[in-house]
């Protein structure tokens, strides 16, 4: 059965189709074969519309339709799988090359067996295409509207990909182009554009990274056509945040004076210029460790908050990049060829591109200038390319070694004991005007000077000093490079966009652009959307397949900022930068500065940071109020075994009191005693104590954000965390501790509490009241158990208390009050060290939330590693490569490496045409199978270490911050 129909083709020509019923073929529908070319758009696309016959009863019962290619010349095929819907149904696809080609329709038959079960056979049929020539002087063959149902089909299918993978930002481009490329308007994006506010804010916070809001930078640049404008201002208009220094001269003097006490600065910061950050390891293995550290755990928790699983490889690139190599430092260290290192930098921008400076001072220059050029040799051999150069500067001589693309890039300088390494020529310049005089040295700054002697660096092998000085800090907030990092994090934006323009040209052309021409002429790029804020030029390297920037380079080789010049601004900049400064005066303005760190590795590691408050800065004077003047010993040996999380704080007796009074029944209890009133039975300390237990609620801190409820308003996060914390006491065991100074008080107001409140009723509102109760247990090791209850309506809570030695406990469960008694009874150790605020995470205590926690962390890790399932499929797909290879295009096009958290290796098959985790499958078949050797990397991860406290202290001269890691044996 044959029904003919005419289709007119450009230029008056008409063309024969029909539809047509290929039951020997394995059709038995009709229909019909559309097809279009254009010399314009270089494309050919075909159109396949079907149709079910009148009579077949067999199709009312038909499911998915599927087409595929049988060959390379048909491609792009949409939908991926269709029914018929009102006896209809269609398929579009893109063809290339010349000739014939055949596609295959496959479809689905639901029947009935002989019992009455359900029967599906799938049944197939080719339809041969050919594909059509576009005749002399002709432009176009068939119709324009089947390339645009076409790439309507396709935005279809990439907005439903986004559903599933919505922070894929290659088809996200995609949609957003496809008006400038197919002049097709896209689907609705399945994720909000972002607020302005919260881009901007974004883009100028200190440790945003550029990767967290490149997505959402894509989204505005595409959604709109606003630009920075004129740059016709001058950076010079624009001043920085008001900052008040420390009186430090006269403060030094004093301790000098007054206490003998002179600054121990490293003879090191004499190379070091007085505005950047300076880190001193007194051995490359304290370095080591710090190192491993900061990735091993840096990286866990940067990705519980984050959910992502992917690495930049940062100490790979610097050492790649440097000449360096860690463990033969390490090494020549035991050997003492060198004695000490540093490492400074202008900003601390690593991951995308930062200067970074390691100073080595060497004891044995033969041994060490031998070990160097065994390392040059092996960075000859893994880039051919590298070109080697020499100048002289200021009288001294700077070896250089760089390669085109900077993935090399060291500068060399010998200056009296010490061998420099630096991967920034502006640096190294800086470095010697230092070392010659000619510009402020770190050694001399007076805040160095003084934060040394209230703060001493150790003297240990094992130690560590980092220190971000005043003018550090001053340049990083003020605005050169504050709008400087700004275009840097733009121009990463524009070169990930080039890149997903790049792959979506491989798409529809099977090969990457040869020239940022061929993209901009296929329209897969609008030039005036994606323009360097520095006014760099944009190209394609095709030997590395990625694109690059004369400003700013490339993806993880951005240049950094301190080579970067930046005389005039924009009058949007300048805007921008001016609210920067008030939500800085608002908020950073109450931080302080400047900032040193006291590093002690081995099996106990040791964090201690000195922080000195600005002149003008309130959220010290805040904070130091809610406190007790004088610190005290807040020892963790007494705190129950089973308490996971500890927080132990010195708010003083007034404060204590306050607090005491605010529980039911207390007050009238002490207006009842008047040996009681007074509270000076009470001593300085409190405590809140989170033990192990069962957990039905689960509360994830990583999600609390700053919203607006309706009827309530803002929400703040602090807001939400005390809510999440009184959530958290009702479904956990919990006990809360009270210094006592004359336990004998304590002891009568217990009794004379239970005699006072119990069953003492009170409306707390019309038709709703409470009730507040009060009992004795029997004893428990000689200490006297009390219960108090209260009950609002039909909700009661009741507490097990006790005192305990010179403490008043109460506890949700009996079990964990008769825990704390029997830990008090335990032999004390020495008095810990005087502080003003505790924090401790005991991993010792987790028990029966053990396996809740390592699920509530598993369930991350899989999130995290599905979000890499897509974007390994790309490249599998457009490169046509197995898996493994995907970390050489991931890194060119993206700056990253996808992995697993869990351990599981991705895996691409062609069959399926899905790319699975060997540990957590994909989205579509989800899964959570305990990883390979029976312990997640989360469980390895917590095994590390024992128990973790962070304690506080205000001092005289600063506010100390202690971080304590104790490591498993």
């Amino acid at each position: 059965m044959k029904l003919f129909a005419l289709t007119p083709l450009v230029g008056g020509l008409l063309t024969v189709t029909s539809w047509q019923v290929l039951a020997a073929e394995g059709l038995p529908f009709g229909h019909r074969l559309e097809v279009y070319r254009s010399q314009a758009d270089g494309v050919a696309v075909f159109a396949l519309r079907l149709e079910q016959p009148f009579l077949a009863e067999e199709f009312e019962k038909s499911n998915y339709l599927r087409l595929r290619a049988t060959d390379d010349k048909a491609y792009l095929i949409y939908p991926k799988e269709t029914k018929f819907q009102q006896k209809h149904a269609e398929f579009y696809g893109r063809l290339r090359g010349e000739g014939k080609t055949k596609i295959r329709l496959s479809y689905e038959i639901v029947s009935e067996n002989i019992d009455g079960s359900r029967r599906v056979e799938t049944r197939s049929g080719d339809v041969d295409v050919e594909i059509p020539k576009l005749p002399e002087g002709v432009k176009n063959v068939g119709s324009r509207r089947i390339f645009s149902d076409w790439a309507r089909q396709q935005n279809v299918y990439f907005a439903e990909l986004l559903k599933y993978y919505p922070e894929e930002t290659f088809y996200q481009y995609c949609l957003l182009q496809s008006r400038a490329r197919y002049g097709v308007d896209p689907p609705p994006i399945p994720r909000a554009k972002p607020e302005s506010f919260s881009l901007e804010t974004g883009l100028y916070q200190v440790m945003t990274g550029s990767i967290a809001i490149q997505e959402s930078l894509q989204h505005q640049r595409l959604s709109s056509s606003s630009g920075i404008g004129d740059l016709n201002r001058h950076i010079s208009t624009l001043s920085p945040p008001a900052l008040k220094s420390l009186p430090y001269k006269e403060l030094l003097e004093k301790k000098r004076t007054e206490e003998n006490i002179e600054p121990m600065v490293h003879e090191m910061s004499r190379l070091v210029p007085d505005d950047q950050y300076f880190a001193h390891f007194n051995s490359v293995h304290a370095l080591r460790d710090m190192l491993e550290l900061s990735e091993k755990w840096g990286g866990n928790l940067l990705r519980l908050f984050t959910v992502r699983a992917q690495d930049e490889r940062l100490r790979a690139k610097l050492e790649d990049q440097l000449c360096l190599r860690l463990d033969a430092l390490t090494k020549l260290f035991a050997d003492d060829v060198i004695d000490e290192i540093g490492v400074t930098g202008a900003d601390h921008f690593v991951q995308e591109g930062a200067d970074v400076t390691v100073l080595l001072k060497v004891k044995q220059r033969e041994a060490f200038d031998l070990a160097a050029q065994a390392w040059l040799e092996a960075a000859r051999k893994r880039h051919p390319g590298i070109v080697e150069r020499a100048f002289n500067y200021r009288g001294h001589q700077v070896a250089v070694y760089y390669t085109k693309d900077r993935t090399v890039s060291v500068f060399v300088v010998k200056h009296q004991d010490y061998v420099v390494y630096s991967n920034s020529h502006r640096s190294i310049r800086r470095l010697v005007d230092t070392t010659s005089g000619l510009a402020p040295a770190l050694h001399d700054a007076l805040d160095y000077r003084y934060t040394t002697a209230i703060f001493p660096p150790s003297l240990a092998d094992e130690a560590g000093y980092i220190f971000a000085s005043e003018a550090f800090i001053k340049r990083m907030v003020g605005p050169t490079a504050k709008i400087s990092e700004k275009r840097r994090r733009e121009c990463f934006n524009n070169l990930v966009m080039l890149n997903n323009a790049s792959l979506f040209y491989r798409l529809e052309y099977d090969r990457s652009p040869q020239s940022l021409s061929e993209l901009i002429e296929k329209r897969f790029v609008d030039p005036t959307k994606i323009i360097c804020p520095h006014g760099g030029a944009y190209a394609i390297d095709e030997e590395n397949d990625t694109c690059t920037c004369s400003a700013h380079n490339r993806l993880r080789y951005l240049t950094p900022n301190v080579e970067l010049s930046l005389l005039k601004v924009s009058a949007a900049e300048a805007a921008e930068y001016e609210r920067y400064k008030q939500r800085y005066a608002a908020f950073w303005q109450k931080a302080f500065d400047p900032i040193a760190v006291r590093i002690t590795t081995g099996r106990r590691v040791k964090l201690e940071t000195c922080v000195l408050p600005l002149a003008n800065g309130s959220f010290y004077r805040e904070l130091r109020s809610k406190l007790a003047k004088t610190p005290q010993p807040l020892s963790t040996a007494r705190i129950a075994p089973s308490a996971v999380v500890s927080m132990v704080m010195v708010p003083g007796r007034e404060n204590v009191a306050a607090l005491l009074g605010s529980v039911p029944g207390v007050t009238e209890t002490l207006r009842a005693d008047p040996t009681l009133t007074d509270m000076k039975w009470l001593g300085d300390r409190v405590g809140l104590h989170y033990c192990d237990g069962e957990t039905i609620l689960q509360i994830d801190p990583t999600e609390l954000q700053a919203m607006k409820l309706p009827l309530v308003g803002k929400v703040p996060v602090e807001t939400q965390a005390a809510v999440a914390a009184g959530l958290m006491a009702i479904n956990l065991p919990v006990y809360v501790t009270v210094e006592v100074e004359n336990p004998k008080s304590a002891a009568r107001l217990l009794k004379q509490l239970t005699q006072q409140v119990f069953l003492q009723r009170d409306q707390v509102m019309p038709g709703l009241t409470s009730n507040i109760d009060a009992y004795r247990l029997p004893d428990y090791k000689q200490h006297a158990v009390y219960v108090l209850s209260g009950r609002i309506y039909a909700v009661k809570l009741r507490m097990h208390v006790a005192l305990v030695g010179d403490q008043l406990v109460a506890a949700t469960k009996p079990e964990t009050l008769r825990e704390v008694i029997d830990a008090a009874a335990l032999e004390q150790p020495a008095p810990a060290a005087p502080a003003h605020v505790l924090l401790r995470l005991s991993r010792r205590g987790l028990d029966r939330m053990w396996d809740d926690l390592q699920l509530f962390w598993a369930e991350k890790a899989r999130v995290s590693c599905h979000r890499n399932i897509i974007s390994v499929y790309n490249f599998c797909k457009l490169y046509d490569v197995p898996a493994d290879e995907v970390a050489r295009l991931s890194e060119a096009k993206y700056g990253v490496r996808y992995f697993c958290p869990d351990g599981g290796v991705y895996r691409f098959d062609p069959d399926q045409s899905q790319v699975a985790c060997s540990v957590h499958g994909n989205r579509e078949h989800s899964r959570q199978h305990p990883p390979t050797g029976g312990k997640s990397y989360f469980a390895q991860f917590m095994e590390e270490f024992e128990e973790i406290t962070a304690a506080l202290r205000f001092t005289d001269d600063a506010l100390i911050a202690t971080v304590e890691i104790k490591r498993s044996e």
